[in-house]
């Protein structure tokens, strides 16, 4: 009995299916456990190599920037070596042939400050308007002027003088 037993549980196990006679083997559980324990520890060696590799691009990108602060310094120290204003003075006075501004006629432009709302006069305004437009105008003397060369305004240009028609 022991005999058709064996032979009707290996007959069993021939026509079962790949999965299920894997399935029934004795060192299936072990084989199961050796296989998660390998994935955890490849997934784990995967981690910690792409940390590494991650780690150094932070370092390599910490030390750029490091080198970029440092460039910048350098190049605003030269900027402001080079718009000294004896130095911008010297070049224009040298190269350009600029001859120095009186301080009455110097305009300093301030960004930095704040700006003030001034009180304007408007009447000064007007007044110092007129004395600029004046200043361009020709001088003329009494012994200069000639009342005889007046000639009459023309008003409307697209009209003819009287003389012409």
């Amino acid at each position: 009995m022991a005999r058709s037993l064996r032979k009707f549980k290996e007959t069993v196990e021939m026509r079962a299916g790949l999965f299920q006679r894997i399935r029934t083997h004795r060192h299936f559980s072990t084989g199961l456990v050796l296989a998660v324990f390998v994935v955890v520890a490849c997934i784990h060696i995967w981690q910690r190599v792409h940390v590494i590799r991650l780690s150094q691009e932070v370092g390599a990108l910490r030390e750029e920037n490091r080198g970029l602060i440092d460039a910048t310094k350098k190049v605003r120290s030269e900027v402001a070596a080079l718009s000294m204003g004896s130095r911008v003075e010297t070049y224009a006075a040298d190269s350009l042939g600029l001859l120095p501004v009186a301080a009455a006629r110097l305009v300093i432009i301030d960004r930095d400050r704040p700006k003030q709302e001034v009180q304007t006069d408007e009447l000064g305004n007007v007044l110092s308007s007129i004395k600029r437009v004046s200043d361009y105008l020709p001088v003329l003397s009494e012994a200069q002027a000639d009342p005889a060369e007046f000639q009459p305004i023309k008003f409307d240009s697209l009209s003819e003088p009287e003389a012409e028609r």
